[in-house]
């Protein structure tokens, strides 16, 4: 009896030490979800949330949680980025409220980094947003909007509209209200852009601007190489240089 006894402890003993060893093993597989921000991914001209699928399940690979993802359906998505600042102002209310969480992450396509801004630098974008990733912007404008001009949004995308003259003013990048964590800000573009012409449009002032080359348009949603890029800004890898 005492024999067996003795085997059960120390069975049990072995058991212990694995769990223990299996669950440290477990958390360096996986980064700690609840240290990330939500990520906002918000779409371009004539864009839609679902362009923004594989971009979540890769990052669901990369340890966010698939509750922490949301991505904005703008009503009009050839409107004025004004109109869908607000939207984007009342989606991202209902994001904090619903996950707890402080602030949020931003991940923009082409005419949603216009969006984006507006809601940073005239609404409540300065209090709950902590980092910023465009892809292929036109933040200074695009020749292409001169094919769409029956539009609103495309009418702003014009280079040198007054809406693009008073969001480029000043400050490019805000740093917004906690002055111990300003914005962090990273736009990525590309030389193979035919959309944003020229494609130095994409550069932003004060933020981290990585061009590559060979990827198009649509293709810095998917393509493989820009995903670092992304990676590194969400996980506070942009600048604010302003």
């Amino acid at each position: 009896m005492k024999i067996i006894r003795g085997f059960t402890i120390f069975a049990v003993s072995i058991a212990l030490i694995l769990s223990v060893y299996s669950s440290a093993d477990a958390a360096k597989r996986v980064p700690a979800a609840s240290n990330k921000d939500p990520v906002i991914f918000v779409h371009g001209f004539t864009g839609s949330s679902s362009s923004f699928d594989n971009m979540k399940q890769w990052l669901i690979s990369q340890g966010w949680q698939s509750s922490h993802l949301y991505a904005i359906q703008y009503s009009n998505t050839t409107g004025s980025s004004i109109n869908n600042a607000y939207e984007l102002q009342s989606f991202i209310k209902n994001v904090l409220r619903q996950t707890k969480a402080s602030k949020v992450d931003i991940v923009a396509h082409s005419m949603g980094g216009l969006s984006t801004r507006y809601y940073i630098k005239y609404l409540a974008g300065s209090q709950s947003v902590d980092d910023v990733v465009t892809l292929g912007s036109p933040h200074h404008g695009t020749t292409s909007s001169y094919f769409g001009l029956f539009t609103e949004g495309a009418r702003e995308m014009v280079p040198g509209s007054p809406f693009l003259n008073d969001l480029n003013s000043i400050d490019e990048t805000p740093n917004g209200s906690d002055p111990a964590a300003v914005i962090q800000y990273t736009s990525v573009y590309s030389s193979a852009d035919t959309v944003i012409n020229p494609y130095t449009s994409s550069i932003l002032d004060g933020a981290k601007n990585l061009q590559i080359s060979g990827v198009s348009h649509s293709g810095l949603l998917t393509d493989a190489s820009v995903r670092p890029l992304i990676l590194e800004g969400l996980e506070d890898g942009g600048v604010n240089a302003n």
